[in-house]
């Protein structure tokens, strides 16, 4: 059985592909080919979108595989899910493929994880996906204990491995990049769906526990007594900001229209209420990277949301289009947060370094637009970047203090292979090779900020960096007052808006009826119990 990645693989042009040499090609026997999925969660999460999507994919059109999820939650049991006894929990469950998604910042605490497991089973195969493995190919493929590697969308990628393993289809794992006996990497060329409506609805029972998803961690920020449940209308983002993951993977697409992909609003809306109906959903959190990629999607799901779901709902905006019609009209339709980058309150810094070129004055006119319309503001934050001075910093907390949004969130700047602003700071000779601890939450909950780059005591001292740090964690601990009760919800220049630029008009209106939202009280406490609220439904 051929899947649909015969269609879109692009490896037109290759060399041959020594199947002698494949370790793993025709090693799977038995009748039910048996894959563990997994990925880290330093932070409580324990939902990813792309094994659900993935997970989805294989059931649908491979029934012979088993498929299982085993990630590595730390915050749930540190010892547990220690490498040593992770690695003799995924051995128990007798895998013939543990297939990872791995961001960025969590490849250095997974390495002991993957030697452990290859100690315990050095016949294993084990596949790295996700940001880590398609930003950082050759770090990731010259682990010494990693075989396989996915460079692109991994759906049909995962369909081809199966196959592969089993021996069913001659070639290599399209998608996928491996590791051969001699030691040599055949690569392919990544995979770029274009069609989303070509793949089933994710799949979340993956994540369900014996008792359902009572006791799953699945929201970021959302309210507790009720579950919440992430879900994606599209994939991909217009904007090149130099920091994102999203700009070298737009960059590297070959069909620039196909790279803003959205499900049609009325299927995304009957899949809702599927998930509402079957798991008593209570709110929904929207991970796309812009839920706003498709003006044309964005109004005709409003409309037919607040007449079928009539649930709040969190989505990812930009200040540019946060005007008051729109703001308004996302409340009508259920809206309760509008989460949005500010990134840095240094508006040319922000231009020049990050690729932001809204002004200041918009950035507080969207915020005080979501003020008006009852929608709370959640503004995400960076500090530590290339360059970046001490007064650049403090102007990122004074425009957070204009502003005072329900939620302000700031974590530090972690280098991410292949966007232009890690160019920036290898080209300036800022990276560090020793440092490894590079999670976003770390610093907070210890009260101990320490910049990720090589100091610049003639722009930002480390001294300066943790005071200003600290200054902004008790600005949050005092300001941030994000929960939720039933009932009513009471809360220059312009840059144009790219967002449409490839895919609706900007000049299409909403027209809303009201819903019952959610309300905001003040929380008390500060950033670490809010931390450890964060994943909590």
């Amino acid at each position: 059985m051929n899947s649909k990645a015969d269609v879109i693989a692009v490896s037109t042009e290759r060399p041959v592909y020594p199947q002698h040499k494949s370790r793993f090609f025709g090693a799977v026997k038995r009748e039910k080919l048996r894959l563990v999925f997994a990925f880290y969660s330093p932070d409580g999460n324990e939902i990813a979108m792309p094994i659900a999507s993935m997970s989805a994919y294989l059931k649908r059109d491979f029934p012979w595989v088993e498929v299982m999820l085993e990630p590595v939650l730390i915050l749930r049991d540190a010892e547990r899910y220690s490498p040593e006894n992770y690695a003799k929990t995924i051995q128990a469950l007798e895998p013939d493929l543990i297939a990872f998604s791995i961001m960025s910042p969590h490849w250095y605490p997974m390495e002991p994880y993957f030697e452990e497991l290859k100690k315990l089973m050095p016949d294993l195969p084990i596949c790295i996906g996700g940001y880590q493995a398609m930003l950082s190919q050759d770090q990731t493929i010259e682990n010494p204990n990693i075989d396989y590697i996915c460079v692109g969308d991994g759906e049909y990628a995962i369909g081809n491995i199966v196959q592969h393993l089993r021996g069913t289809k001659d070639g290599p794992a399209d998608g996928m990049w491996e590791k051969l006996d001699d030691g040599s990497v055949f690569e392919t060329e990544p995979h770029q769906i274009g069609d989303l409506e070509a793949l089933p609805f994710p799949d979340y029972d993956i994540f369900a526990k014996e008792d359902g998803f009572n006791d799953v961690n699945s929201s970021i920020f959302g309210p507790q007594g009720k579950l919440v449940l992430p879900v994606m209308t599209g994939r991909g983002c217009p904007y090149r900001c130099t920091y994102c993951c999203n700009t070298p993977i737009l960059e590297g697409w070959k069909t620039k229209k196909t790279f803003l992909r959205k499900y049609q609003p009325e299927a995304m809306v009957e899949e809702l209420i599927r998930l509402r109906d079957l798991y008593n959903v209570g709110y929904f959190e929207f991970w796309d990277e812009l839920f706003l990629s498709n003006l044309k999607f964005v109004r005709a799901f409003f409309e037919i949301y607040k007449q079928k779901i009539r649930l709040p709902f969190s989505i990812n905006s930009r200040v540019e289009v946060m005007n008051e019609e729109f703001c308004q009209t996302a409340a009508d339709a259920g809206c309760h947060t509008i989460w949005f980058g500010i990134e840095s309150g240094d508006e040319e810094y922000r231009t020049k370094m990050l690729g932001r070129k809204m002004k200041n004055q918009q950035v507080i006119d969207a915020a005080e637009n979501c003020k008006k319309a009852g929608i709370n503001r959640l503004t995400f934050n960076i500090v530590g970047m290339p360059l970046e001075t001490a007064e650049n910093m403090r102007q990122t907390l004074k425009l957070n203090q204009t502003i005072a949004p329900e939620h302000f969130f700031f974590f530090p700047y972690i280098p991410l292979r292949g966007t232009p602003l890690y160019d920036t700071a290898k080209e300036n000779g800022l990276l560090l090779t020793h440092k490894k601890n590079l999670h976003y939450l770390s610093a907070a909950n210890d009260r101990q900020f320490t910049l990720n780059m090589k100091e610049c005591p003639e722009l930002l001292t480390q001294g300066e960096y943790n005071e200003i740090c600290m200054e902004m964690l008790a600005f949050q601990e005092r300001n941030n007052r994000l929960s939720y009760t039933e009932g009513n919800q009471g809360i220059g220049d312009t840059v144009e808006d790219k967002s449409f630029e490839l895919s609706g008009s900007a000049n299409d209106a909403e027209e809303a009826v009201a819903i019952d939202p959610v309300t905001v009280t003040k929380q008390e406490g500060g950033l670490i119990d809010s931390v450890r609220n964060l994943f909590r439904s």
